[in-house]
Order: C-alpha cells, then structure tokens, then sequence
C-alpha cells in the first residue's frame, strides 16, 4: 500500500497526504445536513431546491472551469477557488438560521466545480494509466475516512443536540479545509501539460476561452465514448442527490437509532479501505471498464436491498448499508479512470470540464424532483437510484464493446 504510495508523482502524494483534512468534516456535515436543515425549518421541497439550485450554480460556473484552469494553471486555480467553494460555505453553515443562509451557502459552495476539473488534473495528470486507479483509490478511499467521523459527529448531536454540535462542525471544518488549500499548494507544483496549456492560453482573453469550447464541444458529442460517459457522469450526480435524503430515511422509515445512523458510515469505511487496498491490488489485471461495469451491478443489488431491509433492522443495516457505500466508492474509482485514460492528453481538461456542462445541465431538476419523490413516498427516490445504477451498468457495457486498452 504505502510502497505505491511513494512512487505516485509529487501532485498526488500532496493532493492525497493533505485530503484529510477535507475528510475528517466535509462527508459528515454534508450527510447529516438534512437533520440540520430540518431543526432550523426546511421542509424536503426546500431542501430539494437548494439542490437544484446548487447544480444550477455549478453549470454557470462549469462555463468557467476550463478556461480557468488552463489560464491560471490547476495548481493556482485550485488554491484561489477553494476558498470560495469550501471556507465561505462552512462559515455561511456555522450561522445559518433560515433558508436565504443556506441558499447564499449553496451558490458559494457551486464554485467547487471550477475546482473539480482542476483538482482532478493536479492529481492525475502527471500520473500514468496504470497509476490513475491507485491515484483514485486513494482518494476514495480517503472520502470514506468521513464515515469514521461520522460516527464521531452522531455521538456529539446525540451529546449536544443537532444545531449546536453541526455549527460546532462547521467552524472547525472551516479551519481544517482552509489549511488544507495552503498545505496543498506549498507541496504542489504546476503539471506538465498545465505549463504548456498557460503558455498557449497567455495573453488570451477569459471570455475568448470561454467562446472557443463550443467547436470543441460539437466535436466531443460526436464520439460515442464521450457520449456514454456523459450518461455514467449523470447516473453519478443524480444518485448523489438522491443519496442526500438517505439519512432521513433510514432515521423516519427504517426507524434507525441515531447512533445506529451515526455507525453505518464507519463501518461502510472500514469496508471502502478492505476492497481498496485488499481486494483491488489483487485485481490490478482486471480491465478498468469491466470493472466499471461491475460496480454498477454491485450498487443495482446493494441499492435494491436496501430499500428492501427491514424496519428497525440493526443487522440488516449493519450488513448492507456498508456495502453500498463501497460499491459507490468502487463506481466513482473506475468512472474517473475510465475517463482519464480514455481521453487525450491535450484534451483533459476541456473534455473533463464539457462533461461536468452536461452532467449539470441534465441534473438541474433531480435535486428536486428527489424531494418532490421522497415526500410523494420516502421508496421512490431510492427505488429511481435503483434504476439509474441499472442504466449506468448498460452504459459501462456498451463501453467495453467500444474496445480500447482501458
């Protein structure tokens, strides 16, 4: 484990060494929001708009990542806008006390789609295809740690009730992620193709960079590997507003404790980092699309029995709960992955942004339309995610009949 570590390039090891810092307080704020939302008087409709607004804010904003990132380099791109995206929402969280609070907080935390094209870059893209699922794995990985804390986060609400111990989140989240982005940028250093995207984009207007990816784009919509993963990017974003309701139904419907609420997440950790760095390394020959593949039937199967897991269930939870949560983990691994190594080099991040355009643009009305369905029936947004998974297990197949190494 840690001898792969040591031979990833330099961008990596301090994208991964510093990522706790965003997990021990991000996961668990954001899965125990809802709770939070609902003390200060947001009803599911709300919360679901908040939703939609945030993905709405994250399309203007994918508009921008690209052009952005290549002009002012992955490195610096990520250090400014991190601030914006994650600092200024804890803050805005830490002191909510009504909708307008959060909606403000949600249109700034948007801005992590700028981010999220040129962080994924500095992580990955000095890195070769056989290191990119490690890269990934880690990362994954790591965003499971937050189940640990999760639990650390249930015992305080249990202690001090839900808004204290989640104000209390916020503020020290606010630190922990602010010294992350300097950590980070102090250890990391510009990419290779970075270096040449600045020099070719020097003296070039943001606005004609903006301009000049709608050519880039047609030509993208025209391959069926770009097209599919625009689909498997979608099934990813929905299913993530959808996941956002989970914890009131495994609280309202299945009857969970708190602390049983509070447990899942951690053992769904413990589970991430045993088939990431037990499993996985054991099935390093195996084709990274078939893999994709695969976790989308896993998280189908996982996804279907938890809808299907009885009321007041500790053990039922206990068993399934944790093995959805790491057949998402596997999902996200492989899609990233599939992406990166399937896409030109000079192309990353245009592509990468033009397929995170797309996915938002389609995922507009689901943070809606999943609180629209959860206060309809609290089954049917996770019956939908079933669905979705089913889709997106049609999508990696078809992908895998396109050929290719990956």
């Amino acid at each position: 484990m840690f001898k792969g570590f040591k031979s990833l390039p330099r961008n990596a090891k301090a994208c991964i060494g510093t990522e706790p810092l965003w997990a021990l307080f991000a996961p668990t704020t954001i899965y125990f929001m809802p709770l939070f939302q609902k003390q200060l008087g947001l009803t599911e409709l709300q919360m679901g708009s908040l939703n939609s607004i945030n993905i709405a804010a994250g399309l203007l904003f994918y508009l921008f990542a690209a052009p952005l990132t290549n002009k002012l380099g992955r490195r610096t791109t990520s250090f400014l806008f991190d601030f914006a995206a994650w600092t200024i929402p804890m803050l805005l969280w830490a002191m909510a006390r009504s909708y307008v609070w959060f909606l403000f907080a949600t249109i700034s935390n948007a801005v992590v789609r700028i981010i999220y094209v040129s962080w994924n870059l500095l992580l990955s893209e000095d890195a070769n295809e056989a290191q990119r699922p490690v890269i990934f794995g880690y990362i994954n990985a790591i965003g499971s740690l937050g189940g640990i804390t999760t639990l650390a986060g249930g015992l305080l609400i249990q202690k001090y009730g839900v808004v204290p111990a989640m104000r209390g989140l916020f503020w020290a989240g606010a630190a922990s992620i602010s010294a992350l982005f300097i950590i980070r940028y102090i250890y990391s250093r510009e990419t290779r193709v970075g270096e040449f995207m600045m020099a070719k984009t020097k003296g070039k207007s943001l606005l004609l960079l903006v301009g000049r990816q709608l050519p880039g784009a047609l030509q993208a919509m025209k391959e069926p590997f770009f097209r599919r993963m625009t689909g498997i990017y979608f099934i990813g974003n929905a299913i993530l507003s959808i996941d956002f309701f989970r914890v009131l139904y495994l609280k309202d419907v299945k009857a969970l404790s708190p602390l049983t609420v509070s447990l899942l997440p951690a053992l769904g950790a413990v589970l991430s980092f045993i088939v990431f760095f037990v499993i996985l390394p054991r099935r390093r020959g195996q084709k990274d699309k078939r893999s994709l593949a695969f976790a989308f039937l896993a998280c189908m199967v996982a996804q279907l029995l938890f809808i299907l897991m009885p009321r007041g269930s500790v053990a039922a939870s206990i068993l399934v709960f944790p093995a959805l949560q790491a057949s998402v983990a596997l999902f996200q691994t492989f899609r990233d992955t599939v992406f990166m190594n399937g896409t030109a080099a000079e192309l990353k991040s245009d592509r990468f942004s033009l397929i995170q355009i797309l996915m938002m643009f389609f995922s507009i009305p689901v943070g809606w339309l999943a609180g629209l369905l959860y206060s309809l029936g609290p089954h049917l947004p996770f019956i939908a995610a079933s669905a979705l998974y089913l889709a997106g297990f049609l999508l990696a197949r078809s992908i895998q009949r396109l050929g290719g190494t990956a």
